[in-house]
């Protein structure tokens, strides 16, 4: 006699049933060793385009929550309007095929945003950064004397390159500025490992390995570029506390106000920085720094972005600046060019 035997086969399918990841879990996973777990390849270039403080027409209007969803939802919209966008394009090839180096379309991963927020400054709650101290206006008075009539990445009649800033030497973006979205290369690839933290910017290829809960601070009179940096967790947020900075470092670029970028162009050694980090899903960090300098703001202030998963990123690519930058040799030439015709 034959007996029939059924076989029940079990297909596990990843993301079905327990396996699958809740943006809860997502948030809340750890490394093997216990910490928060930040790693992978994160971006802000979803954020494009937002402006840094609020804009006068959204206070006229009465918004005070940069997270309005009404306003978002009409930003977005406009962001997405296809002659808007057509217009954009247009532009760009136009510059780029001029020769401007403004260079061709798909170069440009900052125009299809998706907003999370109508402006990043969150203290003080009107969304604007605090007025500037006295003795910052009286510099930023006796800068723009020094530099009438001349561009930004300019130098002085007889000056050289330390007239340019470190961003256009491929020096430096500066810390926060490499937070800004621009118009490519935002990606920021976060590697751990017990007791340290390193992010790697893409944007000039810079690393910066942050101790956690360890180590003392660099002596008062050694200075970095991107300041000496400590850790510590607060639950599961990780607090980055900044401080050595040197005042050669152009710290707030990228597309804020003049008034703040200006206030940011010479580093300052009282400057102190306080990031702070946290998973708030599977696919959002959510980032923000208190900007603490006496020497330029009546008050500290902050500001915040999100970082957003690339997961279409699987390493982050060598930013060779230096490389065949004849930028620089050019703008030196035409510098000597103007002085020697006397103009």
């Amino acid at each position: 006699m034959r007996r029939l035997v059924f076989i029940t086969l079990v297909v596990i399918v990843p993301g079905i049933g327990g396996a699958q990841t809740t943006p809860d879990s997502a948030a809340s996973s750890r490394t093997p060793w216990g910490d928060p777990d930040f790693q992978g390849i994160w971006t802000s270039m979803q954020e494009a385009g937002t402006p840094f403080e609020r804009p006068i027409e959204l206070a006229e209007q009465g918004i005070t929550d940069p997270q309005n969803p009404e306003a978002l939802r009409e930003q977005q919209r406009i962001d997405r309007d296809p002659e808007i966008r057509r217009q954009s394009e247009e532009q760009l090839d136009e510059a780029g095929g001029l020769g401007t180096g403004a260079g061709p379309v798909h170069w440009y991963e900052n125009l299809d945003p998706q907003k999370s927020r109508l402006w990043f400054v969150v203290d003080p709650s009107d969304g604007n950064v605090p007025a500037l101290t006295s003795e910052a206006q009286q510099r930023m008075v006796a800068r723009a004397a020094a530099r009438q009539g001349l561009g930004n990445d300019e130098p002085r009649s007889g000056h050289w390159v330390e007239d340019l800033s470190a961003f256009v030497r491929c020096i430096t973006r500066g810390l926060p500025a490499v937070y800004l979205p621009l118009a490519y290369n935002q990606n920021f690839q976060i590697v751990q490992s017990p007791g340290y933290v390193t992010i790697l910017y893409e944007m000039m290829h810079e690393a910066r390995v942050i101790p956690v809960d360890e180590g003392q601070r660099l002596p008062q009179h050694v200075r970095q570029w991107w300041g000496d940096p400590r850790g510590r967790w607060d639950g599961d947020t990780l607090v980055v506390e900044t401080t050595n900075f040197s005042n050669k470092t152009n710290y707030l670029g990228g597309h804020t106000s003049e008034a703040v970028m200006l206030a940011g162009e010479e580093g300052d050694e009282n400057l102190r920085l306080v990031e702070r980090f946290t998973r708030v899903g599977p696919d959002t960090i959510d980032w923000s720094v208190t900007v603490d300098n006496p020497s330029n703001w009546t008050r500290p202030w902050t500001f915040a972005i999100p970082l957003t998963r690339d997961d279409g990123q699987k390493w982050i690519f060598e930013y060779a600046c230096h490389e065949a930058n004849y930028g620089i040799a050019h703008i030196l030439s035409g510098a000597r060019a103007k002085e020697k015709a006397g103009r």
